[in-house]
């Protein structure tokens, strides 16, 4: 495992090179990824679930108790302890608001109507998402049981709506038993977003999305998280956004966004905002 010294050196090597790398969005040229600016990465409209989500967040982060640690993917960076507080796992683990609003409006601007999303956490991204459209069908799967239940809670203070399907179990195991072959229909037949925020290991994140592939919708966007939270990562990201179905790609650093929409123009940014944006 990569020492704690050597993680945080790693971190902020990648994190300077990717800063001074990192292009303006006015450096964006295809129409389709100028209006995804506009309506998603560039969008600092205030909607009312916006609300609802802080206060559950609020909420988390005033409970007692603890949570196990125990993961199917890579293991923390941040602790090696078998148990953290649950507002410890909230404050440092669940998504914040700027990415989950991201991913609102990313899901509302797609008009998306089946979502994947691969590491509920608390399921506080889930909320986010399942909040632009609760009738659209967002299934959400957790490895770590203890996690899930308080994913499960929730979603219940939310009130979430029969669109919300939830899982616990290994991403692969989930995959194998609900995309369709010779043998059963599927659960998802035809995906117009993916979320995938677990298991950051190499092999694991490449082949996840290339099983996706083949069940994606026209204008499919894959969203990947932590896209430089190791080398393995950072590889991973570089090889899925050279997939020939890529269209295009854009590295918001935290997040990674593949676009397969065909006749895309083929542009592949690390973008960062600015003062000018």
């Amino acid at each position: 495992m990569m020492s704690f010294l050597k993680y945080w050196l790693f971190r902020i090597k990648t994190t300077l090179r990717w800063y001074f790398a990192a292009k303006s969005p006015r450096a964006v040229r295809g129409e389709y990824l100028q209006e995804f600016l506009r309506e998603v990465y560039l969008d600092d409209r205030h909607y009312h679930a916006f609300d609802l989500v802080n206060s559950i967040r609020r909420h988390w982060r005033r409970q007692p108790g603890t949570v196990s640690t125990a993961t199917l993917g890579a293991a923390s960076r941040t602790t090696r302890a078998p148990r953290r507080p649950v507002a410890r796992l909230v404050r440092q683990n669940a998504i914040d608001a700027s990415t989950g609003k991201l991913l609102f409006r990313l899901a509302l601007w797609l008009r998306a109507e089946t979502i994947l999303e691969l590491g509920t956490n608390v399921g506080i991204s889930g909320l986010y998402l399942h909040a632009a459209n609760t009738r659209a069908a967002l299934h959400t799967v957790e490895g770590n049981s203890e996690i899930a239940q308080l994913a499960q809670q929730t979603f219940q203070i939310a009130g979430a709506g029969p669109g919300l399907h939830q899982y616990r179990a290994s991403f692969a195991e989930w995959l194998e038993e609900h995309l369709p072959n010779d043998q059963q229909a599927g659960t998802i037949e035809s995906l117009d977003l993916l979320f995938l925020d677990g298991d950051h290991r190499y092999e694991p994140t490449l082949n996840y999305v290339k099983t996706l592939l083949p069940h994606r919708s026209a204008d499919a966007v894959f969203v990947v998280a932590d896209i430089h939270w190791s080398p393995g990562m950072e590889r991973a990201w570089e090889e899925l956004k050279g997939l020939p179905e890529v269209s295009a790609s854009l590295d918001l650093y935290h997040l990674g966004v593949l676009f397969f929409r065909p006749g895309v123009e083929e542009e592949h940014l690390a973008l960062r905002k600015g003062w000018w944006w």
